[in-house]
């Protein structure tokens, strides 16, 4: 088509030309294919939060994101604008689907890794009213979250679903649960396309302005499976950016697009698809919400306030000297849990005061102490069991297992160092009590000790009989218990019940009847059970 126009161009007067010309394009380059393939997949994906219905995880529950149906076009930016709305909330992501969409399922993988969400097969199955059903509708107090629990039974991540998989942290599917994979298969719209061209003629040669389609027709269409090296080379690099190996893609690409190749869980995980053998539980189960360090999607609920508490750092002297510090309990009890005061060395001069000011810094929270103590100062321990008579502390002969270093250990800043508490549990287990530490103990609220700890007043006791039985005495023991325990010997049946009957013990049992992790659950709740935020 001709032309009047002319453009000045480096001071030449040159005319601009317009022509017309045709092309076919296919759906992956710029001139894309305005028109879909029929979709087959059922539903597309829908996005909801679900808390957990588990009986007993109130007011503290895991919740996840429910992710179920097919994967279109349109699923990375309803995932984008959910998980905006989201905030700053981490949870893992349940899903179930048939598949869908290559180039949507790469989005959402990425999207996943961004977030460092984890991923699981799984099924929600909801307690009151399902999202998609009709007529359901939640108290506003909800805001928007369902309950239900999780069920691998039935669940699937299949074709397309296995490309976004790849994309979460933590990677779960339970034995029954379904991952299977095939070859990808294109779908390609062939389109006559007419566009009207603008270009120059600069010194013989012919320079594009502008280009602007004037014309779309649809000539045909096909499916392949045939993918060229451009997209097998994305295909393994986003596998390999996800930590996936390539023979994932390769066991698809071997499988023909009308079969299904079911993953084995060996296989899956030896293809880093999976990040363990655990079922898809671990990642919503209710225990994780138990822990020292409860799992990031445990949430607690509406309304609800957890204590913020502020520990007293650990009082650790130099030398062999009686450490004390305050300990929580990291068995399965969070949000509520047992403490202590964890009580280990010798008992020297300064050790009263150790307590007292620890004591000072707790206030009106009162800890069992669980002390464990072959040596020391007889005078100082009974000091020290001054102090615990007169704030009414429980005392059991107990050594505590740090879940990682102890207080006077090297470089050992406690949990975090942040002002919560070391995290361990306490038992009989390596435990002793020689004169002082059984000095301390007598004067506990209750006072016990456990069968196989190393105890004992010593042959030849540090400290004058008279002194010694004075106090007992004082403390309500009677002086005639030295004699149950004359030497320094692992406590059996016999001298434990010596030990009772001379009162130095208030009751059979060990340190676990006051710092077991299940007490904080028993009705009255004992005064060492304590929330945390």
């Amino acid at each position: 088509m001709g032309t009047g126009v002319r453009a000045v161009w480096r001071g030449i007067l040159l005319p601009l030309f317009f022509a017309a010309a045709t092309a076919l394009f296919l759906p992956w380059s710029a001139e894309a294919a305005k028109s879909k393939p029929p979709e087959n997949d059922g539903p597309p994906m829908r996005f909801v939060v679900v808390r957990s219905s588990a009986p007993g995880c109130e007011p503290f529950c895991p919740e996840w994101i429910s992710a179920e149906g097919a994967i279109t076009p349109a699923t990375p930016a309803a995932f984008k604008k959910f998980l905006k709305k989201l905030g700053d909330k981490k949870l893992p992501v349940i899903v179930t689907s048939p598949g869908g969409r290559v180039e949507a399922a790469l989005e959402l993988g990425r999207m996943l890794r961004t977030r460092k969400l984890d991923i699981g097969v799984g099924l929600t199955r909801f307690v009151e009213c399902a999202p998609d059903q009709k007529g359901c509708k939640l108290d506003p107090a909800r805001k928007g979250i369902y309950q239900g629990a999780l069920y691998s039974a039935g669940a699937y991540c299949a074709s397309a679903c296995s490309v976004m998989f790849a994309g979460g942290v933590r990677r779960h599917v339970g034995q029954w649960a379904y991952m299977g994979v095939h070859q990808v298969t294109s779908h390609v719209t062939q389109q006559k396309i007419t566009y009207r061209e603008t270009y120059k003629v600069v010194k013989g040669k012919r320079k594009t302005v502008s280009r602007k389609v004037v014309r779309r027709k649809t000539v045909g269409s096909y499916t392949t499976t045939k993918m060229g090296k451009a997209f097998n080379a994305r295909m393994l690099t986003y596998l390999k950016e996800m930590g996936v190996k390539k023979e994932m893609y390769e066991v698809g690409q071997s499988t023909p697009a009308a079969e299904m190749r079911q993953l084995a869980p060996v296989e899956m995980l030896n293809m880093n698809l999976i990040t363990s053998l655990d079922a898809t539980d671990v990642l919503v189960s209710i225990e994780n919400c138990r822990t020292a360090a409860p799992a990031a999607n445990c949430v607690l609920a509406p309304g609800k306030k957890l204590a913020s508490n502020s520990y007293p750092k650990p009082l650790v002297p130099k030398g062999p000297g009686m450490w004390l510090a305050v300990v929580r309990s990291v068995g399965a009890c969070e949000p509520d849990c047992p403490e202590w005061i964890s009580a280990e060395g010798q008992v020297d001069e300064t050790a009263p005061q150790r307590l007292e000011t620890l004591l000072k810094e707790l206030g009106d929270i009162k800890l069992p102490l669980i002390i464990s103590s072959s040596e020391g100062d007889p005078i100082a321990a009974m000091l020290m069991g001054r102090v615990v008579r007169a704030n009414g502390l429980d005392v059991a002969v107990g050594r505590t297992f740090f879940a990682g270093c102890k207080p006077n250990g090297k470089g050992c800043t406690g949990w975090q160092g942040d002002g919560r508490p070391y995290l361990g549990i306490a038992g009989s287990g390596g435990a002793e009590c020689g004169e002082s530490c059984l000095l301390v103990l007598s004067a506990g609220k209750t006072r016990l000790i456990g069968e196989g700890i190393l105890a004992g007043w010593g042959a030849s006791p540090a400290l004058d009989a008279p002194i010694r039985n004075h106090y007992l005495v004082q403390m309500g023991v009677g002086p005639k218990v030295a004699d149950a325990t004359p030497g320094y010997d692992k406590l059996d049946d016999a001298a434990l019940a010596l030990l009772r009957e001379g009162y130095l013990t208030t009751r059979s049992g060990s340190t676990q009847l006051l710092i077991d992790s299940g007490l904080c659950r028993m009705s009255p709740r004992p005064v060492n059970c304590r929330a945390l935020r």
